[in-house]
């Protein structure tokens, strides 16, 4: 079995909430300050830019590869300051029952000894931010702290 030269970060959650309301909070500037970024703009085009930003921390700027409405959104991800370039972030969303299923997709990290770290910390990083729309959507509480930043 020969293995595949770049690893995924791949998740889904439910999320109880529907398809709509989840894809304005992936897709929305207003949205995603609510529960991933201090700072967000994003042209809901293909070919279109995005810029999310954290207080003390990174800026990620990018194109929007892929936009469908109310399913799906695909961005490319650079990482500032890190020469590794290419990977992609994809959200969608789909109904489930009474909610949705978000999916979480970041591919093209290389499997080389220097990329692990930068994997080891997007698996964590979409985790925790995911589980944080979920909270967001489902209580209206945001886990980020408020001593951040």
């Amino acid at each position: 079995m020969v293995r595949p030269a770049t690893r995924t970060v791949g998740h889904q959650y439910f999320i109880a909430a529907g398809t709509e309301r989840v894809f304005r909070a992936i897709s929305q500037p207003a949205e995603l300050v609510r529960w991933l970024a201090d700072d967000a703009e994003l042209s809901p085009t293909k070919g279109g830019g995005y810029r999310l930003t954290w207080k003390d921390g990174p800026t990620h700027t990018g194109t929007v590869l892929e936009f469908v409405p109310r399913r799906r959104l695909t961005l490319s991800w650079e990482w500032p300051g890190v020469a590794l370039k290419g990977t992609r972030l994809k959200l969608a969303v789909s109904r489930r029952g009474d909610g949705s299923l978000f999916t979480i997709e970041h591919s093209g990290f290389p499997r080389q000894e220097r990329w692990v770290d930068l994997y080891a910390g997007a698996e964590w990083g979409w985790t925790y931010f995911a589980l944080n729309l979920k909270s967001v959507l489902e209580t209206g509480h945001d886990l980020r702290s408020k001593f951040d930043g």
